[in-house]
């Protein structure tokens, strides 16, 4: 009987370079890169293996990132990709069965059979030692930018002092059979580990990652210094592309830059840390992007500055909840930050009423006590706080922790407009352009102003005319252009990405998104240009959109007033077309049928006092259930659920809970949630049996 192979075992039993040479590697010869410390072999792919820490085999595909790891992965990769004659997944067995059988008789060969290699002495190589000789022989000085250039970095902002030598460009060459060799030119950016490279962050046209064996649990991008003057911050985001973009939206700063390469680990910040200190740097901006997992390395980075008046720390990371705690002997720091959470809590809660249609304290709503940021006292000194894993309370959170709490440097949190840097980079030059082409004259930009509507037709080539021209296009096309301005503080969450992403889902296209003159200090103005059809089979959704923004205080819709009467009409329209068809499809039961068919008559009346009280959601909700009763027998499952939260908002507008399309509609789920009494099915005259 066999013993268990293990794969410790594997790992103990079998040479990783005696291995390559079995399935047809050979040793590069006059392979002088760091002789000592690793070999080369070759084959279908060019490895190089080198011994971990602790002694264990390990490889690295110099032409492919993915493929590296023991000498089980290697196994593993060329199992699951068939590259190798011989080696593939085996019948009746799974990945890792077919692997352990493939080494079970590659141990299991005759000594004859299994290669026996004189290779020199081999140490154990430390993170970012190998490195350094692979990353010198496939980069070189930056002198193709086109990548740079077409994400929006000029030419300036590439020759920057202090950018010099932290670029770089990165040759890779893929030779397939039968074809010329064709080298591709990457941009690589080289990460730090005190002072040394341990790594490149590789961006190219359609291709972003890091070279084979880059250290980035600890390193950074880091720039130069500032020349001639001391940095008076340190600017970290998630990607160099992206340090770079911020350093050219905010020329002249004296300000070192960095970037995580993605992730923000314990490691990383240690590493910040140093920099701060070794530097004598007063202040870190972090800049990550404007999204849950960038508010979410805010907080991580704020815990981890903590001053030693209020140690913090993160506690728990849950898929949806983060828990903060903080000691403080002092409370007044955590009264500060309570006090802040609060008003974003009753923010929150009025929003949520608002757009809910849940008028007096809706605070027993699961799903907005899951929106909100709780706490609670452990003890004399230690609290917690409970907050969602979401972009707005996580921003929420740490906006009050920076002003409230003390730090041991200066913590400034800074957000792009957009997702990322880059993103607010392209759409600034986006506007120059606009405005070099136009002209300086200041209006709503691309704006259908409320002047503009209402003024005649102007005769010409100017700006005003062209706006005319574009909403004349635009009627003759079936399709209604206007205007949404939105204002929001810069010190709060931003609110234009989750707005985009709600009209465009609602119905409406984004025609332009550009930046309004503020009228308030540390206010943010953007002006959406939006357009839809008036045949489109969303316009109901449409309108309810626009009608809702009209009552939010801080957005202006601005919109001809013929062609809001005109959208309202066209729904209205639809609604009563909805109404009278299509046709109920009938079922066995009779009564059920009636009872659907009273169902959707009440509903459609419900759901125009819902609108009326500004609960569109709830409205939507009831007319989906309608529809979905046109073809199905009775009220079930997700309906019924949607139906109960209809039914629940009622109860509280005491303009609609004794309304006889109410009562009507009651009497209807009453009887649709009861068994369904089937009608017989008549019997076809048959012949009878013959004699």
């Amino acid at each position: 009987m066999e013993h268990e192979l293990t794969f410790q075992k594997i790992k103990e039993q079998v040479e990783l370079p005696e291995l390559l040479s079995h399935f047809g590697y050979a040793l590069r010869k006059g392979e002088h890169l760091g002789k000592g410390k690793w070999h080369v072999f070759e084959g279908d792919d060019t490895l190089v293996v080198f011994k971990g820490r602790g002694g264990d085999w390990m490889y690295f595909n110099s032409q492919d990132d993915r493929d590296k790891g023991s000498v089980i992965d290697w196994m593993k990769n060329r199992v699951s990709s068939d590259r190798i004659a011989g080696l593939g997944p085996l019948p009746g067995r799974n990945l890792w069965q077919s692997v352990n059988e493939h080494f079970r008789a590659y141990l299991n060969l005759p000594e004859a059979q299994r290669p026996r290699l004189d290779l020199p002495p081999i140490a154990e190589t430390a993170p970012g030692e190998k490195f350094h000789s692979i990353y010198t022989q496939h980069c070189r000085p930056l002198e193709n930018t086109a990548y740079l250039e077409g994400r929006g970095i000029t030419k300036s902002t590439i020759a920057n002092p202090q950018f010099a030598g932290r670029i770089l460009n990165q040759l890779y060459t893929v030779q397939k059979e039968g074809m010329p060799a064709k080298t591709y030119v990457n941009i690589a950016f080289p990460a730090y580990h005190e002072g040394r490279v341990v790594g490149l962050e590789l961006k190219g046209e359609g291709f972003k990652g890091q070279a084979p064996e880059s250290q980035f649990t600890r390193s950074l991008w880091l720039s130069k210094l500032p020349e001639g003057r001391p940095a008076a911050v340190l600017v970290i985001s998630e990607s160099a592309l992206d340090t770079l973009s911020y350093a050219q939206l905010h020329p002249g700063e004296s300000a070192l830059y960095g970037s995580t390469a993605g992730t923000l680990t314990q490691n990383k910040i240690f590493e910040l840390k140093r920099l701060l200190s070794e530097e004598r740097i007063p202040a870190i901006r972090a800049a990550f992007d404007n999204d849950t997992q960038g508010h979410h390395f805010d907080t991580r980075l704020l815990a981890s500055l903590a001053s030693e008046q209020n140690p913090m720390k993160v506690v728990r990371e849950h898929e949806h909840l983060l828990t903060v705690e903080i000691m403080a002997v002092h409370p007044a720091g955590v009264q500060a930050l309570s006090q802040h959470l609060k008003s974003y809590n009753d923010q929150a809660t009025r929003q949520y009423a608002q757009e809910n249609g849940e008028p007096g304290n809706p605070t027993s709503s699961q799903t907005l006590r899951d929106e909100l940021i709780h706490s609670n006292k452990l003890g004399a000194h230690t609290y917690q706080f409970h907050v969602p894993m979401s972009r707005e309370a996580l921003g929420a959170f740490n906006q009050a922790a920076s002003q409230a709490l003390a730090f041991e440097h200066r913590v400034e949190l800074v957000k792009s407009q957009g997702k990322d840097w880059n993103q607010d980079l392209k759409q600034d030059q986006l506007q120059r352009v606009v405005q070099r082409e136009l002209g300086g004259i200041y209006e709503d930009q691309y704006g259908f102003g409320q002047q503009h509507w209402d003024n005649s037709p102007i005769e010409g080539s100017g700006k005003i005319t062209q706006q005319h021209a574009a909403q004349a296009q635009a009627r003759s096309q079936g399709e209604r252009l206007l205007v949404v301005e939105l204002r929001e503080s810069r010190d709060a969450v931003a609110l234009l990405p989750t707005l985009r992403e709600n009209l465009e889902k609602v119905g409406f296209t984004i025609d332009h998104a550009v930046k309004l003159e503020p009228t308030a200090t540390r206010e943010i103005a953007t002006e959406l240009t939006l357009r839809y059809r008036l045949d489109s089979l969303h316009l109901p959704a449409i309108s309810d959109a626009l009608d809702a923004l009209r009552q939010n205080p801080r957005t202006t819709v601005i919109e001809p007033g013929p062609d809001a009467s005109e959208r309202r009409q066209l729904v209205a329209a639809q609604e009563q077309q909805r109404q009278a068809g299509p046709k109920l499809v009938p079922r066995d039961s009779p009564t059920h049928d009636q009872a659907r068919q009273s169902f959707i008559e009440a509903a459609g009346q419900v759901a125009r006092e819902l609108r009326a009280s500004a609960a569109l959601l709830h409205a939507a909700r009831l007319q989906e259930v309608s529809r979905q009763l046109l073809t199905r027998p009775a009220l079930e499952g997700l309906n019924r659920e949607n139906v109960e939260k209809v039914l629940a908002v009622v109860n509280k507008l005491d303009a609609l809970k004794d309304n006889p399309a109410v009562q009507q509609l009651r009497r209807a789920v009453h009887l649709l949630q009861q068994p369904a009494q089937t009608q017989p099915t008549q019997q076809k005259n048959r012949p009878g049996p013959r004699l």
